[in-house]
């Protein structure tokens, strides 16, 4: 093993590590607490505690491994992501509406969460060939489509939550050179679907086309260079936002099915049903007022000992911590949550290949889409879409996945010179 002798483990970053099990020992505490108070006889947390036990022994075959064929490796592990999707439409188990795992015996695997890795090696293969450059529009097309094939693959089974988290590598492609404006233009799409859920496709619709008009009118007379030109990119940009209008009206009334309507129209105010698909929100945030500054102590709380939210101890894991460590105890997770985030995103900066740096920066971004989106969701701030929190909501394949990605992170930061 000449390659792995050469590495120290003085230049590994044990800060970093530390942070990474501090956030592993608190999810398998509010895992512990949910179980006791649920009367699970510990199920769920002696689950998650041989996972754990297994992530910790992939960190030993990570750190002897030849790290340098990754890279060599990247388009396999992403070709075999995208046929172990391709295999659930086949051999999946259905749960919870979704065809998103295999399941052998007891054993439970979620492609997706693999999926995660095999893009985030698959991009940084695809980014760090010396031709490439995100400046040119084919270029900016290979790199979408690398990251739209497995969302769109996740989208048919279906996992919208899941579809929503790929969104993590716009980050990364705009630090690589990703003109902002396909930002700005994704960040339009988001707005006018929500617009059309809120107020109708017709008054959206009359008011993109009043909006058109008067721009057209405006340019006319302020603008004497190149009116034409300006005319007819907004009317090219105005009357794609229309269509968009259309599709959006389509798909939320025929392609998504009413439970995720329902949602979509919760959180934007235009249904109460505390009963239904509500059930959930009111629940967490009941639990989240409960734990009041300080908290109920730990394994205390009317919500959890009552058992009142449906799966606590995965996607509702932060109801656990609100309830019992309060609103100190919260924001002092989200705190080393973020630092241990932000962290990463240091490491990813200062790497000098760039394979190494958008690996880091894929991680990163990954983590940080899963913590907003699922303290949003907790909070009725998002939809509820079945997101956990990265090591600490119980899942093993997401643990394992997710703790195997770090340590590949790691061991390549660690790396004097890290040579393919």
């Amino acid at each position: 093993m000449p390659h792995a002798r050469r590495i120290n483990f003085k230049h590994f970053d044990w800060l970093t590590f530390g942070l990474y099990l501090v956030l592993v020992a608190t999810g398998l505490a509010l895992i512990y607490s949910v179980d006791t108070a649920h009367g699970s006889g510990g199920r769920f947390f002696y689950k998650q505690l041989a996972w754990a036990a297994l992530s910790l022994a992939a960190f030993v075959a990570v750190w002897y491994a030849d790290v340098k064929k990754i890279r060599q490796w990247s388009s396999l592990i992403y070709l075999g992501g995208l046929l172990l999707l391709a295999g659930l439409f086949v051999a999946g188990k259905e749960v919870s509406g979704a065809r998103s795992w295999y399941r052998i015996g007891g054993f439970g695997f979620q492609p997706a969460e693999f999926m995660k890795l095999a893009t985030a090696l698959g991009l940084a293969k695809l980014l760090s060939e010396r031709q490439f450059d995100l400046r040119q529009k084919g270029a900016v097309w290979k790199a979408l489509l690398l990251v739209g094939i497995p969302a769109f693959l996740i989208l048919l089974q279906p996992d919208l939550g899941s579809v929503l988290i790929f969104g993590a590598f716009l980050l990364v492609l705009y630090r690589e050179g990703l003109n902002g404006w396909y930002l700005f233009l994704i960040a339009w799409v988001a707005f006018l679907f929500l617009l059309t859920v809120k107020f109708g496709s017709t008054l959206i619709l009359l008011w993109l086309g009043a909006t058109w008009l008067l721009s057209a009118l405006v340019i006319a007379r302020q603008i004497k260079r190149h009116r034409r030109y300006f005319i007819y990119l907004l009317s090219l940009f105005m009357g794609a936002s229309m269509l968009f209008v259309a599709a959006s009206h389509y798909g939320y009334t025929r392609v998504l099915k009413p439970h995720q309507q329902k949602r979509i129209a919760l959180l934007l105010g235009l249904i109460r049903d505390e009963k239904g698909v509500g059930y959930h929100l009111k629940q967490s945030l009941i639990a989240v007022s409960n734990g009041g500054l300080k908290g109920q102590g730990f394994l205390q709380g009317v919500q959890l000992r009552g058992n009142y939210i449906p799966e606590q101890h995965t996607d509702y894991i932060f109801t656990a911590l609100a309830e019992q460590a309060g609103f100190a105890g919260a924001v002092a997770f989200l705190i080393v949550y973020l630092l241990f985030i932000v962290r990463l995103f240091m490491l990813a900066e200062r790497q000098k290949q760039p394979f190494s740096r958008i690996v880091g920066y894929s991680l990163a971004a990954l983590l940080l889409f899963h913590l907003l989106i699922n303290v949003m969701m907790v909070l009725g701030l998002f939809p509820v879409v079945g997101i956990p929190i990265i090591f600490v909501s119980y899942g093993g394949s997401s643990l394992f996945i997710f703790s195997l990605f770090l340590f590949l992170f790691l061991k390549m930061d660690a790396q004097e010179k890290f040579i393919f």
